[in-house]
């Protein structure tokens, strides 16, 4: 049930500086952020919109459990099913659960984690787990669970018990209520491993007769990756260690896999309620988070305290509009949006470093989980509006990564670098803040780390500064590289041009340009080229074999579009406006039919166009920049409507990390970062009547749509800000968090 309540405190925020694009940065001013007050309203009743459940089916990869917003918690229930569409321990296909572990990956297209796992059951250890699955299994029925932000619950009758879970930012909340005279019983299960993972040392220790401590470490996606843990319950228990279901005596056990099976006796009078910490530093970490964060056993309020933190994080966008179901696609993006980067530093400021280290930082919250060739698109901008004050940290984060290793993080897993996709997409995160005025990190540091990203002697990085391109015979995915790349230096050009820095500028700015050399006139389309400038033979713009062509997680029709730095140079290639809509008009509408070894990640296709994965998320807004911006309006329609549904098979690929969700968020807006880091949206096409964007120092921005005159038209015909029409069809940064009022006339 969701309480509807109202509630009124102060939560830190920034103002913001607006800096001008590229060619209008100022050499000398550098941006500074403040901080300041700001009183919202907190609304718990927008909780009934968020469905955690919508994206758990088919290729959307998301977890049904629960979390708070940027958690390091996240207390889901896990499948004993394997694969690609289970690489967050849970889909929505399954009736088989193995219990609930406390750490997730949310939309990702590789698993890992899935760290602690606890199921609560009945009988005999030995009798009741599965020789083949070697673990405990119970079957579920959907009738009996359910989720919101902050809570999930689900009956397992085979156990006669009803599980429910909640969190707070480092700790999971549990609380099992069984029936029956049968003796309940806790699993914990430490060599548990699903996917990529493998544990490779395992600890338990018995502190007191309610009280376990210990550690798991796994290898698997992540190179090394410790988690310590103290669990406290509020009823006493008995305890029998196993090593992969040998008993063992005695109060503790260490071994690369381990089980403790908790014994509560007959205790069907009573509600077992268990408080589970986590940190990635030492248990000593733990036990002062959950000191810090859970003081009792009441689930119930920690269940409050859950969902005040969602209706608050939520709240900061107020949808009026008739359309139910539309407020629920919008209100679970923005769920899915806020559940990374993610919480990564214990209470005291320790955290577990990229180099193997342990760290400690009073001035900035460590994060982790950046999905940067995902994220850099819409989730880091959408964050620049609805979490001004957790950027600078978000930066921060970046640069101690950098400082630890020598490189900004690419795909940073839990203080693990998986270099699993391209680009150095930290760059444009960071220039984006750097000229939203939201960090106070010393920019001549932010340059050197920038910088040194760009200047790698790996993935064809020296290839690209060698040739102005990345020849194909030399470097697999060597056009989507050079692409990615360029749009990296374009942002490092912006930043060197504000730091007065010519020389940088001017070598970045050329390099910026390199996808000019990858378009051939004669298709229409970026193709490969060889280290003799040959282009690359028996080229064919449908043909995809994953991660060893010229294209990553696509092919020539999806990534030709890949220059937001620069769309009017790539009109200009096309020869003008008119060649360029043709060809923008068939991506949408030829055939879909793809040859090769075609990726799932290449999902939710009109035409050739994939929405299921990122690299043409930008591509719809790209008729906005021309005459006839009604088409880009008729295919963000489509795309809303079509590719997210509100049910667990909801989205028509990963939500990866929340960038698709982050792109629903934006395109309902009306609005869209087209280029991520130059301070400027795109306008599309709203829809909703009204959403206020709650801002700091208490401003609103305000989006409507309003029908004009007797005919009102499907398209756009005017919009306003603040009463001025809007030219360019673009609005600011600081347009939108000065507050105020953007009206779409159709």
């Amino acid at each position: 049930m969701i309480l509807t309540m109202k509630k009124q405190f102060l939560v830190g925020a920034f103002s913001l500086c607006a800096v001008g694009g590229l060619a209008g940065c100022a050499t000398s001013s550098e941006p500074s952020i403040q901080k300041v007050p700001m009183v919202q309203v907190v609304d718990e009743s927008l909780l009934q919109y968020a469905d955690p459940f919508i994206g758990t089916g088919g290729h959307g990869h998301t977890f049904p459990g629960a979390v708070v917003p940027f958690g390091m918690v996240q207390l889901s229930p896990d499948n004993p099913s394997k694969g690609w569409d289970w690489t967050s321990g849970y889909n929505y296909s399954d009736n088989q659960l193995l219990g609930f572990s406390h750490t997730h990956l949310s939309g990702t297209g590789v698993g890992d984690l899935l760290d602690i796992l606890v199921m609560p059951f009945r009988g005999d250890y030995n009798t009741r787990r599965d020789n083949e699955l070697k673990h405990v299994v119970s079957e579920y029925s959907h009738s009996d669970e359910s989720a919101s932000p902050g809570y999930y619950q689900v009956g397992l009758p085979q156990e006669k018990v009803n599980a429910e879970l909640t969190a707070t930012e480092r700790t999971g909340v549990h609380r099992y209520t069984f029936s029956g005279e049968e003796d309940a019983k806790v699993l914990i299960d430490l060599g548990y491993a699903q996917n990529y993972d493998k544990s490779v040392a395992t600890f338990m220790r018995v502190l007191d007769d309610n009280t376990l401590v210990g550690y798991r470490i796994s290898t698997g996606w992540t190179d090394y990756q410790p988690v310590y843990f103290v669990a406290q319950f509020n009823q006493p228990f008995a305890h029998q260690f196993y090593k992969e279901g040998e008993a063992l005596a005695g109060p503790f056990i260490n071994a690369e896999k381990s089980e403790v099976v908790l014994n509560f006796g007959d205790i069907a009078d009573k509600a077992l309620v268990a408080k589970v910490a986590i940190s990635y530093v030492s248990i000593d970490g733990a036990q002062q988070n959950l000191a810090a964060e859970v003081a009792d056993f009441d689930f119930d309020n920690s269940k409050r305290q859950a969902q005040t933190l969602w209706a608050a994080q939520l709240g900061k966008f107020k949808v009026t509009d008739d359309n139910e179901q539309a407020k629920r696609k919008f209100y679970t993006a923005l769920y899915h949006s806020f559940l990374a980067p993610q919480t990564f530093n214990d209470v005291n400021g320790s955290y577990f470093g990229a180099d193997g280290s342990a760290h400690n930082s009073q001035q900035f919250k460590r994060y982790s989980l950046f999905s940067l060739w995902d994220t850099f698109r819409a989730l880091h901008p959408l964050l620049t509006i609805s979490n001004g004050e957790r950027v600078n940290d978000m930066v921060s984060s970046m640069m101690a990564f950098y400082h630890e290793t020598g490189l900004l993080p690419s795909w940073d897993l839990m203080a693990n670098e998986t270099d699993v996709m391209i680009g150095y997409h930290a760059v444009p995160v960071i220039v984006d803040a750097y000229f939203k005025g939201l960090t106070d990190v010393d920019p001549e540091a932010l340059f050197e780390a920038l910088k040194a990203s760009a200047m790698q002697e790996r993935f064809g990085i020296d290839l690209f500064a060698k040739y102005g391109y990345v020849p194909s015979d030399l470097e697999v995915e060597a056009v989507s590289k050079t692409l990615e790349y360029a749009f990296d230096d374009w942002a490092i050009a912006r930043m060197a041009k504000a730091l007065g820095k010519e020389q940088d500028y001017a070598y970045f700015a050329q390099r910026a340009e390199s996808y000019k050399t990858l378009f051939d006139k004669q298709t229409g389309f970026m193709r490969g080229k060889t280290q003799d400038g040959q282009w690359v033979k028996n080229f064919s713009p449908t043909h995809v074999d994953h991660r060893t062509t010229d294209y990553t997680e696509a092919n020539a029709w999806q990534y030709t579009w890949f220059v937001p730095h620069d769309v009017e140079g790539l009109i200009s290639l096309f020869g003008g406006e008119a060649p360029f809509l043709n060809k923008l008009d068939t991506l949408f509408s030829t055939d879909s039919f793809m040859e090769g070894d075609v990726s799932p990640d290449i999902s939710g296709l009109i035409g050739q166009y994939a929405h299921g994965n990122e690299p043409v998320h930008h591509v719809p807004y790209m008729y906005s920049l021309t005459s006839q911006k009604w088409k880009g309006e008729q295919r963000i329609k489509e795309i809303r409507d079509t590719m997210y549904r509100d049910n667990p098979d909801g989205l028509s690929g990963n939500d990866d990390v929340g960038q698709m969700s982050a792109w629903y968020v934006f395109s309902a807006l009306g609005f869209y970062p087209l280029n991520p880091a130059d301070g400027q949206y795109v306008l599309g096409t709203p829809q909703f009547d009204t959403v206020e964007l709650q801002l700091p120092n208490n401003k609103i921005f305000t989006v409507k749509r309003v029908s004009s005159g007797k005919a009102p038209s499907d398209y756009v015909k005017e919009v306003t800000l603040n009463g001025t029409p809007v030219q360019m069809n673009t609005i600011s940064h600081s347009d939108v968090m000065q507050g105020g009022e953007l009206i779409f006339s159709f």
